[in-house]
């Protein structure tokens, strides 16, 4: 039993590391690309998905083809990281992100309320679309929602918000007389 103990310790602190690599901001990449095409390396590399924000543009989910990404004209719109292992640290590369529309964090459990709050930062004005459900985002983490002005759709975890009570509530306080959204609750 202590053998097992100690291997999945082991496991957890190997994924540790990993996870502090793979998620890590270095700025003089940023500098180097320029935030949007770092943002997009940053979700591939971590099996995530991501989208120019002109349309017609493809889903590019293979780092082999983040070339794509390179250049003024991209700009990054869509982020698809369902299940993947970024963090609410690896969420500043959302900073200077202005076009973007898209995100869906599902199921990315170390994403929290800073993280949500480094993507308002610099989406507020432009985000459309957020799918925080499954996410290690708390009750307060929520209340930051309601400052995205343009979002139209949002889908968070029904552990938040316990009762059909303050589902409602909080369906009133995003929906107000300048923007209707949709709200939907995922459950598990």
């Amino acid at each position: 039993m202590t053998l097992i103990k100690n291997t999945i310790k082991r496991s957890r602190l190997f994924n540790s590391f990993i996870n502090a690599a793979f998620n890590h901001y270095d700025e003089k990449r940023v500098s180097q690309i320029g935030p949007d095409a770092a943002a997009a390396e940053w979700i591939v590399k971590n099996e995530g998905w991501i989208k120019d924000n002109r349309t017609g543009s493809l889903w590019i989910k293979d780092f082999n083809s983040i070339s794509q990404c390179y250049g003024t004209y991209f700009k990054l719109g869509y982020v698809e990281a369902i299940d993947v292992d970024i963090t609410s640290l690896g969420c500043r590369h959302f900073n200077g992100l202005q076009h973007l529309k898209y995100v869906s964090v599902r199921n990315c459990i170390n994403i929290t309320d800073s993280g949500l709050q480094i993507l308002l930062n610099n989406s507020w004005n432009s985000l459309q679309y957020l799918d925080i459900a499954g996410t290690s985002i708390t009750i307060e983490g929520l209340d930051l929602v309601t400052k995205f002005e343009k979002l139209e759709n949002l889908k968070y975890d029904h552990k938040l918000l316990s009762s059909v009570k303050k589902h409602t509530e909080f369906t009133e306080k995003m929906n107000t007389s300048s923007r209707s959204v949709n709200v939907e609750i995922v459950a598990r």
